[in-house]
């Protein structure tokens, strides 16, 4: 009698979980040490308890039988029952092993401080095997949960059925516990906290499938260590994080081998051997998502006669698209799974998404994707947010947001059936105008040869502010290769004017920072197209800077006849200045020929140009290249006045750039004079100042002659270290440089184990 008063007390005082989790303690003492139930008293103030949250008084009649606390058969042999809830684990799985083992390692760190239990939460988008890892792991872990596993799909992004409320998850939990639900709360925190009592002391493993929210999940954790739960969703759920100290991991493709393996071990060994390269193909197609592969491995499987050859052919016509990808199960179908967390977006999210799709490169920022939409930065990060919570856009780096290959082939369908021509024509121009203007600005700051107009702003279009020439790198670096797919898309859109100019402007970067064959690549690219369209500017600036890409890359002379051309269309377009930069290329192909003289000629014909234009800042390269051309021609003396007069015009410009310039000509010079520790000293400054600006090319070629005025005074440690920092940067090029640099490590290395044998 007491402790049923002490029941209703809790409950008036709104503890209802606390009534009946004393409730729950009560009967179990009485079963264990007498084996009898609780009587009326106790059992009529529990049904009140119980049906308080509904607001439904319970009568004496509707007080729970003995069957229903577990002594009658049904629900003893119920009760008796662990729960082993897991769906079966894929005969098939391979890979995750990063994974597997992060998530080991978390799992045995919580049960050795026994201090929580541990949460993990994967996420990624659509079709990546979130589920299927999480199933996977649960089994991998099952032995060491001896109380039994749960499992609940929480229907998150299934549009055929509703989300499935914490409520109803709870009261399936508390029935696999054991719990009748005559016993179970109809108030949602109460069964939460009848959940948490049930499962104290326990343990047990939790998985949570498909969540749709952090607020879904949350009632259906333990509250007591000694549980493990696992939960998946396509939105990222730091609120787990933040309040609850979830781990959480974002589910990557799978790697090339591990999608290889993936395909071969659904379709069998045979097939695998016969069909090695359409194997791969399939595998790069898929774009190594596992449901895409799952899908095909389905057809592969379903008609046995057809090779994996005539697959990846199929797939290969589809262009890109979702046709090869049908599937009869809706739930494999992968439009219908990307359907599911499309149409849960709002109407100005799914337009952004659908426009996405017209963007030319691999991934994206906020300000592009502003000006694809043309709306407010503002309203743009709440629509990118929308996209990034249902699994259809990820950042993968801070501020950089991509998506799947088969995820943008959906968008590209979805964006010919709801937006007209027009629409897609006027989005695409916006988006070429954010990238052309912030290139411009981006290209000021380095500080080019040539400067165009700025392009003409158009309306809603948001260009990325930069301030200083690091920040200017910084974004080229980062969208590079969506500036490289921007120009071929605007060279087959016919747009030939546009993509020269953000050809020209990209020049600059390409040329500093090494990407020489890109740069010849798409010089050329254009080249041919203004040819073809009669545009003579056009074709006079891309044949000289194609010839600039042919110089570096060393093919001399298809870089002087390029130039010739240029200069001929500059003298009929009368451009006085870029007559003068061609004649400066001129003398530079002219020395690197071995032809010193003649060299001479046209870089002092450019200077005389410069001047007249008072150009000062174009004076500084010239003088450079003339500086070395004297030293060629054995007059170091006049090397040195034409090194010491860049030198303060240099410094009063503030030309980090030309400054450089100007420390390499007076290096040159005094090395050519004799004086080695002077021509050192000003290499480590020219070393210096192109670290400073970031200007990588410059940095590799004057380590280079670091180190070779350094070996020069025989501190051979001191050049081993100057060209193994030049390899250092350029490891990622196909310069002509790499290979100067490994000679000369070579060499060094050679001559060191001669000099170790002569000392023997």
């Amino acid at each position: 009698a007491l402790q049923a008063q002490l029941l209703l007390v809790l409950s008036a005082d709104g503890q209802q979980a606390e009534a009946i989790a004393v409730f729950q303690a009560i009967r179990r003492r009485l079963a264990e040490e007498l084996g009898v139930d609780p009587g009326d008293e106790l059992r009529e103030a529990y049904q009140l308890v119980l049906h308080q949250g509904a607001g439904e008084p319970s009568s004496a009649g509707e007080s729970a039988t003995p069957a229903q606390h577990g002594q009658g058969d049904g629900a003893s042999s119920g009760a008796a029952v662990l729960p082993a809830q897991l769906p079966a684990d894929l005969p098939w799985f391979t890979g995750r092993e990063e994974v597997e083992h992060w998530t080991l390692g978390l799992v045995n760190g919580h049960v050795l401080t026994q201090v929580s239990t541990p949460v993990l939460a994967i996420d990624g988008l659509p079709g990546v095997g979130k589920t299927s890892l999480a199933i996977h792991l649960a089994h991998q872990l099952a032995d060491a949960y001896p109380d039994g596993q749960l499992y609940v799909d929480l229907q998150g992004f299934d549009p055929g059925q509703s989300i499935l409320h914490p409520a109803e998850a709870l009261q399936g939990f508390l029935n696999a516990l054991g719990v009748p639900d005559a016993e179970i709360p109809a108030s949602h925190n109460a069964r939460s906290g009848l959940y948490r009592s049930v499962l104290a002391g326990r343990r047990i493993l939790v998985v949570l499938d498909n969540a749709h929210s952090v607020e879904q999940v949350r009632p259906l954790l333990p509250g007591a260590p000694g549980c493990l739960v696992l939960v998946t969703s396509r939105k990222r759920l730091t609120g787990l994080a933040t309040a609850h100290g979830a781990h959480l991991t974002t589910l990557d493709m799978l790697s090339p081998e591990d999608a290889r393996q993936f395909l071969a071990s659904r379709i069998g060994p045979g097939r695998n051997v016969a069909d090695s390269g359409a194997l791969e193909e399939i595998v790069e197609l898929c774009g190594r998502l596992p449901l895409a592969l799952s899908v095909v491995a389905s057809r592969a499987l379903t008609h046995p006669d057809h090779r994996l050859a005539d697959i990846a052919r199929e797939l290969r016509e589809a262009q890109g698209g979702l046709d090869g990808f049908s599937d009869d199960d809706m739930s494999n179908d992968i439009r219908a799974v990307f359907s599911w967390s499309y149409r849960m977006l709002g109407g100005r999210a799914a337009r952004l998404f659908r426009l996405l799709s017209l963007h030319p490169g691999p991934d994206f920022t906020l300000p592009a994707m502003a000006s694809l939409a043309g709306v407010p930065l503002g309203e743009a990060r709440t629509l990118v947010g929308e996209l990034v919570s249902t699994g259809l856009l990820a950042e993968h780096t801070p501020g950089r947001f991509s998506t799947h290959g088969l995820v943008r082939a959906y968008a590209q369908e979805l964006v010919r059936l709801h937006e007209d021509a027009e629409d897609r024509e006027q989005a695409f121009r916006r988006l070429v105008n954010h990238y052309r203007q912030t290139a411009y600005d981006a290209d000021t700051h380095l500080v080019p040869a040539v400067v165009l107009e700025r392009p003409e702003a158009m309306e809603d279009v948001i260009a990325t502010p930069l301030t200083d020439q690091a920040e200017a790198m910084a974004w080229f670096n980062a969208d590079r290769q969506v500036l490289k797919a921007l120009v071929q898309r605007l060279l087959d859109d016919g747009r030939v004017a546009e993509a020269w100019r953000l050809c020209l402007t990209i020049q600059r970067y390409n040329q500093g920072e090494g990407w020489w064959h890109d740069w010849a690549a798409m010089t050329r690219l254009c080249l041919r197209a203004a040819t073809a369209a009669g545009d003579d500017l056009g074709r006079a600036h891309m044949a000289r800077s194609l010839a600039g890409a042919q110089f570096v890359l060393g093919d001399r002379d298809s870089a002087a006849q390029l130039l010739r051309q240029s200069l001929d269309l500059f003298q009929r377009l009368g451009l006085e200045r870029e007559q003068a930069l061609v004649h400066r290329n001129l003398g530079q192909v002219s020395i690197e020929q071995g032809q010193h003289r003649e060299g001479v000629v046209f870089l002092e014909r450019a200077l005389r140009l410069f001047e007249a234009l008072g150009d000062r800042s174009a004076q500084l390269p010239v003088l450079y290249v003339l500086a070395e051309a004297h030293i060629h021609l054995d007059r170091p003396d006049i090397s040195m006045e034409l090194a010491e007069k860049a030198l303060p015009i240099a410094e009063a410009l503030d030309d980090t750039h030309g400054l450089g310039l100007s420390y390499e000509a007076l290096a040159n010079s005094l090395r050519a004079a004799g004086d080695l520790p002077a021509a050192l000293t000003f290499w480590k400054r020219a070393t210096e100042l192109y670290q400073r600006i970031g200007w990588r090319m410059n940095v590799v070629e004057s380590l280079l002659n670091e180190g070779d005025t350094a070996l020069a005074l025989d501190d051979r440690e001191a050049a081993r270290a100057a060209w193994q920092q030049a390899r250092e940067l350029s490891k990622d090029l196909h310069v002509p440089q790499v290979t100067k640099i490994e000679q000369r490590l070579t060499r060094l290395e050679q001559s060191s184990a001669a000099r170790s044998y002569g000392r023997r």
